[in-house]
């Protein structure tokens, strides 16, 4: 009597074990908790140096005790999530396992659908690495698993595993990767950090450092070269300073852009640099600032930075939470720029050119809230993140904003009456159009504001716009026919 014959038992499908920094996620969490809890504490530093002095799964567990990560604000990697998607589809167990905290790992699994299981360090062991290597190989055996990951410290997981997915890894590491493992394919492609890197320092926001120009305008010493030389690197000093801070600016302010509808996609908030990029970027601008002040412009010209930097940092830390002292720090940062365009040349400052500026600007910042507020309430939210307004606010904001604009002009007005102007240009009467265009610019852009139709900045708005650009060339025909017509 023959035996029934049975089907062979079909060997079990690979469970998908996944990375959780730089791989799920392009950032470091661990990272990003540190910079909440600094910004929020940073006279706890000593309390985390002492929790990092009893090792990183300490120190992990001692951020997570201290800062909540918003899990739904992490940026995620599509690609990933795909491969994720197609491993349940297909019947397979899906890990995320990664040495961050236990904590973060639980947060992460909550908000991600497609993960069954969430592994994080938890004990005095650090997951990550040779640690990681040895306890997927416990549960799983070798060649047992599939995992994607990103780094270096990935290389003795992909050994146990057999093969390599990687996911924006360097080209050290493909290579690495490529040469201990059979098997290897790299998943998602890495960005270009160059690009990305000219992208962060924003160097289309130089635009606003022109205003250094403006007192050797006023001065009327604009055929002095060697003046002019000066406040050439005066700009690019002020300006390397100024993207210092905006990388300094966005690495404290990470989850709300990450909220924002197009600062999502800065460079730091995407995840295309990593944390610990941008804190070397934003040093190493600073650096150069320094470096072109002391070279090509004056000693007390680097007071004047480092004056600014102070200010800015304070603004990125603190000021930009307070209600209405946020919109004064603003306008007086661009009050600041005139300022220290009169300091290097050595050129003293009109108290007209002073008062318009603050009040023009004023209005400017009011616009960039009110802007942010009316995106705020097309997205469904109640307040801006990191900003202590609420939609309530909309009406207060547009009376104090358009007053602020039309004093300006006003200050303008009376500056034209003033000696020192009627004395130079010799049909001052003409630049009475110049009141004309900036009451209409003003206007204008404060009607777009109201239909959310204008980017979040109004300066970067006013070089993009045509007919802002137009009204400018106006405001020099003005200048230039006063004083040659």
């Amino acid at each position: 009597m023959s035996t029934p014959r049975t089907e062979p038992t079909p060997p079990t499908p690979k469970p998908l074990c996944v990375d959780l920094d730089g791989t799920l996620v392009a950032t470091d969490v661990t990272l990003e908790g540190l910079i909440a809890f600094l910004k929020a504490a940073p006279w706890k530093l000593f309390s985390l140096l002492a929790a990092l002095m009893s090792g990183r799964p300490a120190l992990k567990r001692y951020l997570a005790h201290h800062v909540t990560i918003d899990a739904s604000t992490l940026p995620y990697r599509p690609r990933v999530l795909g491969e994720m998607r197609r491993a349940r589809a297909d019947g397979r167990q899906v890990l995320l396992i990664t040495a961050s905290d236990q904590s973060v790992a639980d947060a992460v699994g909550a908000h991600v659908d497609l993960i069954d299981e969430a592994i994080g360090t938890h004990s005095e062991i650090n997951l990550k690495g040779r640690h990681k290597a040895e306890y997927l190989l416990s549960r799983f055996g070798a060649k047992g698993f599939q995992y994607l990951g990103d780094s270096s410290a990935d290389l003795p997981v992909w050994d146990a595993a057999g093969e390599a997915v990687m996911v924006a890894p360097s080209a050290r590491t493909q290579r690495r990767a490529e040469r201990s493992v059979p098997n290897a394919r790299v998943l998602v492609e890495r960005p270009n950090k160059a690009r990305a890197a000219i992208k962060e320092l924003r160097p289309h926001q130089w635009a606003k450092n022109v205003l250094l120009f403006v007192p050797l305008y006023f001065a009327h010493q604009y055929t002095n070269l060697d003046l002019v030389f000066r406040a050439l690197m005066a700009f690019f000093s002020f300006s390397f300073a100024a993207s210092s801070i905006y990388v300094l600016n966005d690495l404290v302010d990470l989850p709300a852009d990450r909220l924002h509808r197009s600062k999502r996609n800065r460079p730091l908030a995407a995840g295309t640099i990593s944390i610990a990029n941008g804190v070397v970027l934003s040093a190493a601008a600073l650096i150069v600032s320094i470096v072109l002040a002391i070279l090509f412009v004056s000693p007390r010209f680097i007071w004047v930075v480092l004056g600014y930097v102070a200010l800015t940092t304070a603004y990125s830390f603190f000021l930009k939470q307070k209600m209405i002292i946020d919109v004064l720090t603003l306008a007086s940062l661009f009050t600041y720029r005139v300022m220290a365009g009169g300091v290097a040349v050595s050129v003293p400052l009109s108290e007209w050119l002073l008062a318009f500026s603050i009040f023009f600007f004023t209005s400017l910042a009011f616009v960039k809230r009110y802007s942010e507020l009316i995106q705020a309430k097309a997205d469904g939210r109640m307040s801006i993140k990191g900003r202590n307004y609420v939609p309530a606010d909309m009406p207060i904001i547009v009376a104090a904003g358009l007053s602020s604009g039309l004093l300006a002009v006003l200050v303008f007005a009376l500056y034209i009456n003033t000696p020192a102007i009627t004395g130079y240009y010799p049909r001052s009467q003409v630049l009475w159009g110049i009141c004309l265009v900036l009451v209409y610019w003003i206007m204008r852009i404060w009607f777009l504001a109201a239909r959310d139709k204008m980017h979040d900045d109004p300066v970067l708005f006013a070089v993009k716009d045509r007919i802002s650009l137009f009204a400018g060339v106006l405001v020099v025909a003005c200048l230039f026919a006063a004083r040659y017509t």
